[in-house]
């Protein structure tokens, strides 16, 4: 018999397939020989990582906990390790979902004058946390994939050269900064070009072998402080020590034997979500209200929806086409699910590195920001397992296009890939102004009740990921989709039997 060695330099993980019966064990890829689940994240680097996580016996949360610290490394833009972040969760053992808030914090003290403030960042604590209650594999185990990428390399993914070659390049500011993602001449990273970050490495392997309370209360957060002043900053060591991520029950509803869970406030983009089910999806999950409905009477109640959303939630939106945030989800073969967005608020946060951390720090959230966090799971309380997860990321109307997908998967009962496909709408509260991606079928601005001089085009809105399992991922597991955005350049792996 000829044996076949695999090794997988994420997990450390050696193993021979052929030579026994017997499966290798937990930890270890391969570990799980049947199906195993489905990932999706707005980056391919971080998917490919979290496929062999299930497939060592993972669960849903060690899968969305290593595509988030994978990605600090490969979307520096939108998911740095200066940001933050919201999760929800769905516990097939309990049958419950909860969420987790870890968003970065302004700094007690508003500082002397002349100086910017840095915000307490949030991502390294809050997925500690986050797999220390629901994760299976060993937190070293998640860490040293995102490690080893930044000390040897990782290509740049598309999405971070679009962000560097647009509008967005003036947010790279420091000089640490723009030497690490621009040339001698001034020209910006290119596709394919290899980012080293080897003291944002020093920094994940201090995390990975000490845990995340040194760069809270250690000589890591001593150096992080010292390297926000040195970058003409403020936060004090006070700051970091006091951070501490929030779990919160999250936002739901029910519809028949389903509870449907979103992330609860701060993320305003998930009260507007829950607020769009409540209105247009809470009829019962199945119950095809939009099944002899238009695209247009669609838009018009997805818009109308929306707006009373965010009047609910008080807040006036903006429009921003700047990606500075980014989600995962994850559902593994025991029915549990996660689903997270990860922000830097705006493009590279501060665009200062904190000394020699490798960190970038985002300064306090801007009235109107961190409105396109927006996640969903539903589940069936009778057979606690998972029947969809999704979520909406990219700009500040990510809510409403994550549930248009999710509507009309749901009740107009459309596939997954055309519901991505569908031309997307977004409603402004307090006006009556809308966003529509280009080529607006005739009659439907008539059927949003605003005039042309009202409508105003943009490129693309939302980012939205998405796993379907109509039948349950325990139960027919066969039946499982996974899909992301094709507006972005994410990648999504379903397990195959």
């Amino acid at each position: 018999m000829i044996c076949r060695q695999s090794i997988s330099a994420g997990l450390l993980a050696v193993f021979t397939l052929g030579c026994a019966e017997t499966a290798p064990p937990a930890g270890v890829i391969g570990h799980v020989r049947a199906y195993f689940g489905g990932i999706a994240a707005d980056e391919p680097e971080a998917v490919l990582i979290a496929r062999d996580v299930l497939s060592a016996g993972g669960s849903a949360v060690d899968a969305v906990v290593s595509m988030g610290l994978t990605m600090m490394v490969t979307r520096p833009d939108a998911a740095g390790p200066g940001g933050g972040g919201m999760c929800v969760v769905f516990d097939a053992k309990t049958g419950n979902g909860e969420a987790i808030e870890f968003l970065p914090r302004a700094p007690v003290s508003p500082g002397p004058s002349g100086r910017w403030l840095a915000a307490s960042p949030g991502s390294f604590r809050g997925l500690f946390a986050l797999h220390a209650r629901y994760g299976q594999l060993r937190w070293e185990q998640l860490v040293l994939p995102a490690e080893r990428l930044a000390r040897f390399g990782v290509r740049v993914p598309r999405v971070v050269t679009k962000v560097l070659a647009g509008s967005e390049k003036s947010s790279i500011k420091g000089r640490r900064a723009r030497a690490m993602y621009f040339d001698v001449a001034g020209a910006p990273l290119r596709e394919g070009d290899v980012l080293r970050q080897v003291d944002l490495a020093a920094t994940l392997g201090r995390v990975r072998t000490t845990g995340p309370g040194d760069f809270y209360s250690g000589a890591l957060a001593r150096k992080f402080v010292d390297g926000v002043q040195s970058a003409g900053g403020w936060l004090t060591i006070e700051d970091l020590r006091r951070y501490r991520p929030r779990w919160i029950k999250a936002k739901s509803s029910t519809s028949g034997s389903h509870d449907v869970y979103f992330l609860p406030s701060p993320a305003v983009g998930g009260e507007v979500a829950a607020e769009i089910w409540r209105t247009l999806g809470d009829k019962g999950l199945f119950s095809g209200i939009f099944s002899k409905a238009g695209d247009a009477e669609t838009a018009s109640r997805l818009a109308a929806a929306t707006r009373q959303g965010y009047a609910a939630a008080l807040v006036q939106p903006h429009f921003s086409a700047a990606t500075a945030s980014a989600g995962v989800l994850a559902i593994d073969r025991l029915g549990n699910s996660a689903a997270c967005v990860l922000t830097m608020d705006r493009p590279f946060g501060s665009g200062r590195i904190a000394g020699d951390t490798g960190v970038m720090p985002v300064e306090p959230a801007r009235a109107g920001a961190l409105l396109a966090l927006s996640a969903v799971i539903v589940a069936n309380r009778n057979t606690k397992q998972t029947f969809l997860v999704a979520t909406g990321a990219g700009d500040q109307f990510a809510s409403s296009a994550m549930m248009d997908v999710v509507l009309r998967v749901l009740e107009r009962k459309e596939g997954v890939e055309p519901a991505l496909r569908a031309r997307r709408i977004a409603a402004a509260a307090g006006q009556n102004t809308v966003f529509v991606e280009p080529k607006a079928p005739a009659g439907e601005t008539t059927a949003l009740g605003v005039n042309a001089k009202q409508v105003k085009e943009v490129a693309s809105i939302g980012q939205v990921n998405i796993m379907s399992c109509p039948e349950g991922v325990v139960d027919r597991p066969e039946k499982c989709v996974v899909r992301t955005d094709p507006r972005g350049f994410g990648h999504a792996i379903n397990a195959e039997f």
